[in-house]
């Protein structure tokens, strides 16, 4: 009974205690979350390490995998907020009844907020790009560069808000997600602190682990960017003729890995967003108690 009101979702928490819960409810319940997961996180290694043995063998293959690393990834997101949702409705994590099962409404709106963040954020990295290049043309180096921080600073301010407002939209059935957006992205900009501290730890950890379980990849991204940087300027290709192979199975083993370290990412967050949409009702009754 007290596990449960500890990883109750509708609770005002501080960031150090959604990280907490966040962690607490993907480690208590992976079994299950790997039971319905793990061909997506097979298909999302397969696609990390056809790009990665790519970028080695053939750099200027690389971007053919990102469309459908993007698909993939949202695939895989998806049985993560398949599993948040089933807590958020019945409070506890249950095993999937098939492992091949995937919710298509969910894959189509997480499909659909990431497609629009990344519009988003496009817009506003071609406004301030704007920006940008009227900063280098008219202002002395020194300025413009401060100029160039300032905006890279308030396009970061601007895009954080996102966070909150695209995993309200993929859990709360029956919502538009740009009604969504222009309804509750002041809420998100309001609790900005609190969003930069849950994200900014949460990525921290994620990125800890990644670099250590990402370690024989980068060996081998550096080997195959020397081999190919010499192969440019004339000299013999000297990686040994068993590196695609090497490359692929490296690639396969640790995306694999990675899916898993990046799906915890959605736990903490989950609870971020569970604690503003508390912390909010909770102001709004008392607005309109005082009136």
């Amino acid at each position: 009974m007290e596990k449960d009101k500890e990883d109750i979702l509708l609770k005002d928490r501080s960031s150090r205690a959604c990280i907490s819960a966040g962690y607490r409810l993907y480690l208590s319940n992976f079994k299950r979350i790997f039971r319905a997961s793990w061909l997506a996180a097979l298909l999302f290694a397969i696609v990390i390490s056809a790009g990665g043995t790519l970028m080695i063998l053939r750099p200027q293959w690389t971007m053919i995998a990102l469309p459908l690393t993007l698909i993939i990834d949202a695939m895989f997101a998806t049985y993560g907020f398949s599993v948040l949702k089933q807590h958020q409705e019945t409070g506890a994590i249950g095993w999937t009844a098939h492992w091949y099962s995937l919710d298509t409404h969910i894959f189509a709106r997480t499909l659909k907020a990431w497609l629009c963040m990344l519009v988003i954020s496009a817009v506003i990295g071609c406004i301030l790009a704007g920006v940008s290049v009227m900063a280098v043309n008219y202002l002395s180096t020194y300025t413009a560069l401060g100029t160039l921080g300032v905006i890279a600073l308030l396009a970061f301010i601007l895009i954080l808000p996102l966070t909150y407002t695209n995993i309200r939209y993929i859990l709360k059935d029956g919502t538009n997600y740009w009604a969504n957006l222009f309804g509750y992205y002041g809420t998100g900009m309001r609790r900005w602190g609190f969003i930069f501290l849950v994200v900014f730890m949460t990525t921290l950890i994620g990125w800890v682990c990644s670099l250590f379980t990402s370690l024989p990849a980068i060996i081998l991204s550096l080997a195959g960017n020397e081999a190919n940087r010499d192969f440019m300027l004339g000299d013999p290709y000297n990686l040994p003729s068993y590196i695609g192979w090497l490359s692929a199975l490296v690639f396969l083993l640790i995306g694999f890995i990675q899916a898993y370290i990046m799906l915890s990412f959605l736990f903490p967050i989950y609870y971020m967003y569970g604690a503003i949409e508390a912390h909010e009702k909770e102001k709004n009754k008392f607005n309109k108690e005082a009136l």
